[in-house]
């Protein structure tokens, strides 16, 4: 009777760990196409390496002597840099080969980081950030977002495709969290530790964010040529990038022909009105970057590089786990629905960061917003995929993306001036509003949008 009980109760804990582990998404995730698994091994080098340089990017700055205005002048050029170049390589990516423009964009890291590694000149750093790529954000800048996302939304069906998401995003906020650990840590050991200035060792950051430019580039060169529209091999295999057959390269002559950027009068419509509503999301976004934020607490509560790093690595383990159960809430309630619900409480928090008095209270509350501020990534990802065409998505997304990068550029100048003016309290509020009217207005026009990819 023992035995019989024993085993009815193995049974029943075996089928709780197999629900728990089909709500995350577990078994879809891991039958996953191989290049799925490369595509989100390069962005969680990418961000390992931008949650590094944004701990370090606004002390290495101040080092040189450079103002606030300079400071937040420069962030506002980086952006605008990146938006001008990310919105030419999306729109033609799929013409030039969507793993060619990943390749630039990882060669333009290894540039940008050897430049931050060895100048000290103003304009020369700016020149860098602008044309090559550096985050001053923490976030996903260049033109990968947009390719990588439309070769996952190819490689997976549009059910899986939150699913997916949520496992991409949290792993790779995971590796943004480990950035904002070790970028502080390693900064604070090897100044403590080995005695190196605190110049020598913020350079050792940017070289080790161009060696991950090169890793990524090599990474690139070994997806297959399943991540191009329309290319497939004759045989059904996967070939190697660089290692095409003829009927292959026939197959994507006419797709570089086909691929042509112009979009349909739906389309413009959904572009504009995407548009609108993500560049005041990402303008609230580009008030209070990490960056800045790393800032804000640092003059108020004058805290180091390496508890700023504990403090960004909890938020961004908190913010990579909270995808998980994102991607669970889509499937339930929908992707629109989600993303408004789960970040609307983060608006309302972010505008009472700058409130607190005491250090620990106000990194609770900075804890608190990640909760639930990085939940709606998946289901956005995931919506705006498939809200328009497949032969559309890329430069869709690109061009969306660059909107985004556009707006968010705005937000460091005017935080730079704030700061001036001792003010910089405001932009957390500011941001809080305007992150809650983007929410809302998400829920009005598209609680009832239809899939159309």
């Amino acid at each position: 009777m023992d035995r019989v009980t024993c085993s009815s109760s193995n049974q029943t804990s075996m089928i709780s760990v197999q629900k728990a582990l089909d709500e995350i998404g577990l078994s879809t995730f891991l039958s996953s196409p191989r290049d799925v698994y490369l595509i989100i091994l390069q962005r969680a080098i990418r961000l390992l390496v931008y949650g590094q340089s944004a701990i370090v990017l606004t002390a290495f700055l101040k080092s040189l002597a450079f103002t606030d205005f300079q400071m937040g002048l420069f962030m506002t050029l980086t952006l605008l840099g990146d938006a001008v170049g990310s919105l030419i390589l999306t729109i033609y990516a799929d013409r030039l080969g969507r793993a060619k423009v990943l390749l630039g964009g990882s060669l333009l890291m290894t540039a940008s980081g050897l430049v931050f590694a060895s100048s000290q000149t103003y304009i020369v750093l700016l020149l860098a950030a602008m044309v090559g790529v550096i985050t001053p954000s923490g976030n996903e800048i260049g033109p990968f977002r947009a390719v990588e996302e439309s070769i996952l939304a190819q490689l997976i069906d549009s059910d899986n495709r939150s699913t997916i998401f949520a496992w991409h995003f949290t792993l790779t906020l995971l590796a943004l969290a480990l950035g904002n650990l070790s970028g502080g840590w390693l900064t604070r050991a090897l100044q403590h530790h080995l005695g190196w200035a605190a110049m020598t060792a913020y350079r050792a950051m940017f070289l080790l964010y161009s060696t991950a430019g090169l890793l990524n580039s090599a990474l690139t060169m070994a997806l297959s040529a399943n991540v191009e529209i329309q290319r497939r091999s004759s045989g059904g295999e996967e070939d190697g990038l660089f290692e095409m057959g003829e009927a292959e390269e026939e197959v994507v002559e006419e797709t570089k022909e086909k691929t042509t950027f112009s979009f349909s009068p739906e389309t413009k419509k959904k572009v504009w009105l995407l548009s609108a509503l993500f560049g005041v999301d990402n303008l609230s976004g580009g008030l209070v970057p990490v960056t800045i934020i790393v800032y804000f607490f640092t003059q108020k509560f004058h805290v180091d590089e390496g508890t700023l790093g504990n403090t960004f690595f909890t938020t961004s383990l908190v913010a990579a786990i909270s995808n998980l159960i994102a991607g669970s809430l889509a499937r339930r309630f929908g992707n629109v629905k989600t993303m408004a619900f789960t970040h609307l409480p983060s608006a309302i928090l972010l505008a009472l960061v700058p409130l607190p008095s005491n250090f620990q209270f106000a990194r609770a509350i900075l804890v608190a917003v990640f909760c639930t501020t990085k939940m709606d990534i998946a289901p956005r990802t995931a919506f705006l995929t498939s809200y328009v065409s497949a032969e559309e998505r890329t430069a869709v997304m690109g061009i969306i993306n660059v909107v985004k990068t556009v707006a968010q550029s705005l937000g460091p100048t005017f935080t730079g001036l704030l700061a001036t003016h001792g003010k910089i309290w405001l932009s957390f509020v500011i941001a809080g509003v305007l992150q809650a009217l983007y929410d809302l207005a998400m829920l009005y026009f598209f609680t009832r949008a239809v899939s159309v990819s």
